[in-house]
C-alpha cells in the first residue's frame, strides 16, 4: 500500500504541474483519501458532448497501479464506453478481438484523461 500511496503522491504532484496544459480537465485528489479522486471535464469542441462539464468519481484500489482504478461518471452521460445503468467507465481490450490495431485503453490518473 506504501508504493501506490507514494505513487499516487507523484502523479498528483504531476497532474498539479500539468494544470495550465489542459484548461479543460480538472482533477482533485480528496484531501483525506488519496485513493479517491474526482475530476470535471469539459466536453471537446465539434462533438456532441460540446459545451457539457462531465464529473468524475475515480475509486484507487490499494495495489494500484497493478489494478486499475474504478471510474464513475457522477453526470449522466450516453457513451458506448460507459455502462447506462451504473454510469461506469468500462474499460476496452482490443486486444481479444479478431483484426484488432495495437491499441491499448489503459486507466490513467494524469491530465489526459478523455471522453
Amino acid at each position: 500500500m506504501q508504493a501506490s500511496r507514494a505513487r499516487l503522491f507523484k502523479e498528483y504532484k504531476e497532474v498539479q504541474r500539468e494544470k495550465v496544459a489542459d484548461p479543460d480537465i480538472q482533477l482533485v485528489c480528496d484531501d483525506t483519501n488519496i485513493f479517491k479522486w474526482t475530476a470535471l471535464i469539459k466536453g471537446p469542441s465539434e462533438t456532441p458532448y460540446e459545451g457539457g462539464v462531465f464529473q468524475l468519481a475515480f475509486a484507487v484500489p490499494e495495489p494500484y497501479p497493478l489494478q486499475p482504478p474504478q471510474v464513475r461518471f457522477l453526470t449522466k452521460i450516453f457513451h458506448p464506453n460507459v455502462h447506462f445503468k451504473t454510469h461506469f467507465l468500462v474499460y476496452v481490450d482490443r486486444g481479444n478481438m479478431p483484426g484488432h490495431i495495437e491499441e491499448c485503453v489503459e486507466p490513467r490518473l494524469d491530465a489526459s484523461v478523455s471522453v
